[in-house]
């Protein structure tokens, strides 16, 4: 009874041994849908459904081998919010105070301190987190717009959310931001070969026409860039992506073209702010400038053109905005828009659904019938859901808006700000990472067929 006793503890004992070994000298991937199910945010397939069985292999050593690597490096989401269930987030209706309230702050200077070595600053902060791109994206490379001036931990969180190396980004900062935002800007971005800062800055003056001026600056630079992209999308630092970057590329695909841009007429034009000219006044003591109505009727729109209000924000095809940094009639609007209160609320929606002149990529249907779906924002109006705070009438989303915004159709959602219930960032964040790891794309039909894309055959 004691040899046998022995011989079934040493079995046992050369098991557990073997068991160890297996676990420490094997490929450490996701492997049962239980483990998968902590990363994934709870919308469509568990994450399980999409790993690989098999270790993939990459081109080099940056790219992580499966989805749980990139968690155990802490490239996706925030770090301190590791434990936050993202999947409660999305599925049921939570509370705001059920999740952490802060994150700790990555400052200029230490993201200065830390481009100083690229290689380091690529791995540490994860910018190439993501598989390798399919040869669809890599055919279809996008360009990228972001304006900002605070909180670069936050616009770095966007940026790495929205970043693909055959991609191409422009960051345009106000020069009203201090020289070591500014220097560390411009430290990280010489770290990544597809992101510059604009040529030329502006100083932005709220509701002026520095404000459009900053994405023209960056168009033009675009223009000008080797990497010959399909469409433009420009940011504020405060938004943030609902639709991976293989969703973009397949909607805009079906887009085929078409410009998204917002149209509003009639009572909502706000028609005061372009019929009397406006000029800037400074404040002698404080040096803040600011807009006022000079009680000086604007002379007429150049070409008889008709204003349409819109959105600061769209999608744009190429065309279109070469159609606006060269062409005439695009030259002769934008000098009249210097007058108008807020020019970026009409430059794009005048000339994408002008009548004058043929636009690329423009609509001549009736504006305000049309979808519009490059970003989402809770005004207010028509019932629109905010769970904490507006500024300026804008909703500032957190964690108990979570479920409204991953049934948007829209691309983008604005805004958010990181010292206000950043958890709803983190959940956002392992939600895109998620998707595009597994390469599936959701609901794209309801992008098929819409009134301002241009006639194509191409279907889903």
């Amino acid at each position: 009874m004691g040899c046998r006793r022995t011989l079934l503890l040493g079995a046992v004992t050369l098991l557990l041994i073997y068991i160890v070994w297996i676990f420490l000298s094997g490929d450490h991937y996701v492997s049962t849908k239980h483990e998968a199910s902590h990363y994934w945010c709870g919308y469509g397939p568990a994450m399980s459904d999409f790993v690989p069985k098999q270790r993939p292999m990459y081109e080099t050593e940056d790219y992580p081998p499966n989805v749980s690597y990139a968690y155990r490096n802490q490239w996706v989401g925030f770090p301190d919010m590791e434990q936050v269930d993202c999947n409660q987030a999305f599925n049921s209706s939570v509370k705001n105070n059920w999740f952490p309230q802060t994150v700790p702050r990555i400052f200029p200077h230490q993201f200065k301190a830390a481009s100083a070595n690229c290689n380091e600053f690529i791995r540490d902060f994860g910018f190439l987190r993501y598989p390798k791109v399919s040869e669809e994206e890599e055919n279809f490379p996008l360009a990228f717009i972001v304006l900002f001036y605070k909180d670069l931990d936050q616009v770095l969180f966007l940026l790495r959310a929205i970043y693909r190396p055959h991609n191409v980004y422009c960051l345009s900062v106000d020069t009203k931001s201090s020289v070591e935002f500014l220097d560390a800007v411009r430290s990280v971005s010489k770290c990544l070969p597809n992101v510059f800062v604009a040529s030329k800055l502006e100083s932005i003056v709220y509701a002026g026409f520095s404000r459009l001026m900053a994405d023209i600056n960056c168009m033009e630079d675009l223009l000008q860039h080797p990497i010959k992209w399909k469409y433009v999308v420009n940011l504020p630092g405060q938004q943030f992506p609902l639709r991976s970057n293989l969703e973009l590329v397949k909607i805009f695909q079906l887009y085929n073209g078409a410009n998204d841009v917002e149209g509003i007429t009639g009572k909502r034009m706000m028609a005061m702010r372009f019929m009397w000219r406006h000029d800037y006044v400074t404040n002698n003591v404080t040096g803040d400038v600011r807009l006022v109505s000079s009680g000086i009727k604007n002379r007429p729109p150049p070409h008889g053109i008709d204003i349409v209000k819109g959105s600061a924000y769209g999608t744009f095809s190429r065309d279109f905005i070469d159609f606006v940094i060269n062409h005439q009639i695009a030259k002769d609007f934008l000098e009249w828009c210097k007058t108008v209160l807020s020019p970026d609320e009409y430059f794009w929606a005048t000339l994408h659904h002008s009548k004058v002149v043929n636009v690329p990529g423009g609509y001549t249907g009736v504006p305000d019938t049309k979808p519009w779906l490059s970003t989402y924002a809770s005004w207010g109006g028509g019932g629109d859901p905010c769970a904490t705070i507006r500024i300026r009438s804008v909703c500032i989303f957190s964690p108990e808006d979570l479920p409204l915004l991953i049934n948007r159709k829209e691309m983008f959602a604005n805004k958010f700000y990181i010292t206000h219930h950043p958890a709803v960032l983190h959940c956002l964040d392992q939600l895109l990472y998620n998707v595009t790891f597994s390469g599936s794309t959701r609901d794209l039909k309801q992008y098929q067929d819409l009134p301002f894309a241009l006639k194509t055959s191409l279907k889903l």
